[in-house]
């Protein structure tokens, strides 16, 4: 066993904190900050997201990922590219535990309920103005089933589910074709997986 002992991590930090003053309240909030850090005062903004979970969807016996495309128009003003490629993924909400949160957007946005589901990672995307906490998880499905559209009608969502070998799935890493960061850091783990796995299992 590895000794982890000497490895540096996140930790709290030291602060004096001023706020939040309300800039903006919609969908999200739009929070300012005044941070007393140690010889220096900040002004620091941050948009109150929350926590939120994604899916890699795997199919274990076809040996199959399954995937979504829905369009995303951050993705359309920035890169031109709104018609995404991403793992069913979604907010945690109130009341809900992480687990429950990833079996109910899995079960919206591809109509599959998973079977059994493991945590990849816990990760924050872009900690300089997010508050966005995420844990990604494998959940195994059965993708016989899979329908061509799914979505929650309430939210006015529409998903268009799909599902891929697991090596056409892992050359989406290639080329820049995919900008959806939790479909590829989800996607280079299960690579890593891949590669780490014995010879004929």
């Amino acid at each position: 066993m590895s000794d982890d002992a000497g490895l540096p991590a996140d930790a709290p930090a030291e602060i004096g904190l001023d706020g939040p003053t309300i800039a903006a309240r919609g969908f999200l909030t739009y929070e300012q900050y005044r941070v007393h850090l140690a010889g220096a005062t900040l002004n620091r903004d941050v948009v109150r997201i929350g926590r939120v979970v994604g899916i890699l969807c795997f199919d274990p016996a076809r040996d199959l990922v399954v995937l979504i495309r829905q369009f995303r128009l951050a993705a359309q003003l920035s890169a031109g590219r709104g018609d995404m490629i991403e793992l069913p993924a979604g907010r945690v909400d109130a009341g809900e535990d992480w687990e429950t949160a990833a079996a109910r957007e899995c079960r919206e946005e591809t109509g599959l309920v998973p079977r059994r589901l493991s945590l990849i990672h816990e990760i924050m995307p872009s900690p300089g103005v997010l508050d966005e906490h995420c844990r990604l998880f494998l959940g195994e499905v059965d993708a016989e089933s899979l329908p061509r559209i799914a979505g929650l009608a309430s939210e006015n969502e529409v998903t268009h589910p799909f599902a891929l070998p697991v090596p056409d799935a892992l050359r989406l890493l290639e080329d820049g074709r995919c900008l959806n960061g939790y479909l590829l850091l989800a996607l280079q783990w299960l690579a890593l997986r891949r590669l780490q796995r014995p010879a004929g299992a």
